[in-house]
């Protein structure tokens, strides 16, 4: 598989993916995924990349959970989205049922999980010795928010509700915050405000853009023109049907419950600044 943006004499290509995955290490994997997304969100589609993204798929959700300074299913949801952009075509019969059966269960591998919470630490004071759980928790919010939008974009209309019903109902104080946290930061998107991510106003303690997705922008053709349109990451019924579903699960009282569940977190608390009310306030709308 080539590199996308090159303007040597000389195509860089990846050869590591031809050998055994396993071996490669984690920036040999993000690379080219990398490149798939840019590749097709400003060039268009292309064969090459269409062909190499599944077989990575394939190999490569085992390892999603694997992070360094940035995290694998980041990375693949984010190839995966510049890849289908307007819905999951292609492939083998079955083939978008298996992809939301794999990449789009990720985020509720047992591995992710002690019991029902969280199995990432909440965040501690990066200055007071917490950089790890820190860093845990920004890669953990940046993988909510790839998942919400992947299964957002792509679980068949009758399946949405449902989904969504079962997201509002964990109990589990670390995952509301991220759920709530990422509809207070993607509401200019959900709301139709903006159409892409890269246009979200985002602050230091936001995580809705995640690792990999800022090029997800444009209509994908490849072909720029003075009236060309971007495509929506999210169809208008899509974003209606996420918000309806927030406004009917979201209660008064699962608010304060989940108020004084992340009292136990102090630093969390603390960094969530004014969040809490914005996000009632959003609510109220």
């Amino acid at each position: 598989m080539g590199e996308a943006w090159f303007m040597a004499d000389r195509r860089r290509v990846f050869d590591d993916l031809r050998g055994n995955l396993d071996d490669c290490s984690l920036e040999q994997l993000t690379r080219p995924l990398g490149e798939i997304a840019s590749g097709n969100s400003c060039f268009g589609p292309m064969q090459e990349w269409t062909l190499w993204y599944r077989y990575l798929l394939a190999q490569l959700i085992p390892r999603h959970a694997e992070r360094s300074y940035e995290s694998l299913f980041q990375h693949l949801v984010a190839a995966f989205i510049a890849v289908h952009p307007r819905g999951i075509e292609g492939g083998y019969a079955g083939f978008a049922d298996d992809a939301m059966q794999t990449l789009g269960r990720c985020l509720m591998d047992p591995s992710r999980w002690k019991g029902d919470q969280l199995a990432v630490p909440a965040p501690e004071d990066p200055f007071a010795g917490g950089r790890d759980a820190a860093f845990e928790w920004h890669v953990a919010c940046g993988d909510s928010s790839a998942a919400m939008f992947l299964c957002a974009k792509y679980l068949p209309e009758d399946d949405l509700d449902s989904w969504l019903g079962s997201v509002f109902a964990i109990r589990c104080p670390k995952w509301t915050t991220q759920i709530y946290c990422w509809l207070l930061d993607a509401y200019p998107l959900l709301s139709g405000r903006v159409l892409e991510l890269a246009k979200l106003v985002t602050d230091a303690q936001s995580e809705v853009v995640w690792h990999g997705a800022l090029v997800l922008q444009g209509d994908y053709s490849g072909i720029y023109t003075p009236d060309r349109q971007p495509l929506p990451l999210l169809s208008p019924s899509r974003c209606d049907a996420v918000l309806a579903a927030a406004k009917r699960h979201v209660s008064e009282a699962s608010y304060f419950a989940w108020l004084d569940g992340i009292k136990q977190y102090a630093y969390l608390e603390t960094s969530l600044g004014d969040k809490p009310i914005r996000f009632a306030e959003l609510l109220a709308m």
